[in-house]
């Protein structure tokens, strides 16, 4: 997991200081022609009933500001911030303190940013939870069984750790003591699947996230397309797609074209993903990078606006969409219910859209009027087989978490 120490431009992009809350009377006309408005004004008012399409709209607008308090505490306040989460039904930024003056603080930076906040105390910082989790994962964790994995609940303000049945029968019984950070949970059988399938795409460049991939030299279509990006560690150009996609050394393309190799991948815990690079001139020659798949925008395309470098930027109850190869049909937006899901491999869960099989490796994006700010990687669906655009949920690794262990920073337009 990142540190939060970057937590301070965690959202990197065409934004310099977030942009103020928009207001009803300035916000764009609801379900306009930006293909994402309407089913991203849909999945809020699932999540939250009962809003109008305007009020809708200018809540998720809202979220950018939002999201620049939170980085702003995180960076100022680590030993006494907890987190947060934003309920949409009342528009307002819930944020945990470790003490009153903290909570005092952090009400005063909420309103001079515009924001109806309400604040909570806890017993723990986020950066503690998250340091916790980070040593039970990485098996380092001395006050820990070995074999165990975590997430955080936060609203709870707890490492929720998983145990198996032996191991947490003597948890309960008090034979082995968790520290008081965390609370022990029964482990569940993995009922995550990745979706992968057999339909068809083709495009022609820029290369952009949310294109379906073929793998081998049978050209078998399986996956779609993330991210385009940088690797920090090597040259040349990449594109993402999920770990389970595929193996080292398989060969990826798209249409009649040849994207490149896979050359880097991770699928343990959190992280599902992998890394091909773009090795054919076809999608080199005259490239331009950050952009996103999307049949019904110009040219077919949308300008990836920015990425996060922090999870600090995430926080249950904004609404995000996934670019990937069904995204032409049925359910495309949902609601953020968790960053770190404990009972899904720790991967960041979103409430209201199962996506399609052939959706792997497809890109995640929190939507606004203002921009599009690159999440994560696609991973797969609770439901097995796939309810494909029902409205159970879908999981991705975030950002971060593929950055710290695959080294790659996603293209934006102004990157």
């Amino acid at each position: 997991m990142s540190a939060l120490a970057c937590a301070a431009v965690a959202v990197i992009g065409l934004f310099g200081a977030a942009p103020a809350a928009t207001t009803a009377s300035s916000a764009p006309p609801p379900r306009s022609a930006d293909p994402d408005r309407a089913a991203a004004i849909d999945a809020f008012q699932r999540a939250f009933p009962g809003v109008s399409d305007a009020e809708a709209l200018r809540r998720i607008d809202a979220e950018d500001e939002r999201v620049a308090l939170l980085e702003q505490l995180a960076t100022q306040s680590p030993g006494t911030y907890g987190g947060a989460w934003y309920d949409g039904a009342t528009d307002t930024q819930h944020l945990l303190s470790t003490t009153p003056a903290a909570a005092a603080a952090f009400t005063r930076a909420a309103a001079a940013r515009g924001i109806d906040a309400t604040t909570h105390d806890v017993d723990f910082s986020l950066a503690t939870l998250i340091a916790e989790r980070d040593r039970v994962n990485n098996g380092t964790h001395r006050g820990v069984p070995a074999g165990a994995t975590a997430g955080i609940d936060l609203k709870a303000n707890r490492v929720v750790v998983e145990l198996p049945a032996s191991t947490l029968a003597s948890v309960r019984r008090g034979a082995v003591a968790l520290p008081a950070t965390m609370r022990a949970t029964a482990r569940t059988a993995q009922t995550t699947g990745p979706e992968v399938c057999a339909t068809h795409r083709s495009c022609s460049p820029p290369l952009r996230a949310g294109v379906q991939l073929w793998r081998g030299p049978e050209k078998t279509y399986s996956c779609s397309a993330g991210f385009t990006a940088n690797s920090t560690t090597s040259v040349g150009r990449w594109v993402l797609t999920a770990g389970h996609c595929g193996a080292i050394g398989s060969r990826w393309g798209n249409g009649t074209q040849s994207v490149g190799t896979m050359r880097a991948r991770y699928n343990w815990n959190d992280v599902d993903a992998a890394a091909i690079r773009i090795d054919s001139t076809y999608w080199l020659d005259g490239a331009t990078w950050g952009w996103m798949y999307d049949p019904s925008a110009t040219s077919q395309r949308l300008p990836v606006a920015g990425r996060i470098t922090s999870e600090t930027s995430m926080q249950p109850g904004q609404t995000v969409c996934i670019a990937a190869q069904s995204i032409g049909s049925g359910i495309r937006c949902g609601v953020l219910g968790d960053v770190n899901d404990a009972n899904a491999r720790g991967m960041a869960r979103v409430d209201g859209i199962d996506t399609c099989p052939g959706d792997s490796g497809g890109a995640w994006y929190r939507y606004s009027s203002t921009g599009r700010i690159a999440y994560g990687i696609h991973h797969g669906g609770k439901l097995v087989p796939s309810t494909c655009h029902g409205s159970d949920v879908s999981l991705f690794s975030t950002l971060p978490d593929i950055a710290e262990h695959l080294g790659f920073a996603v293209h934006t337009r102004s990157r």
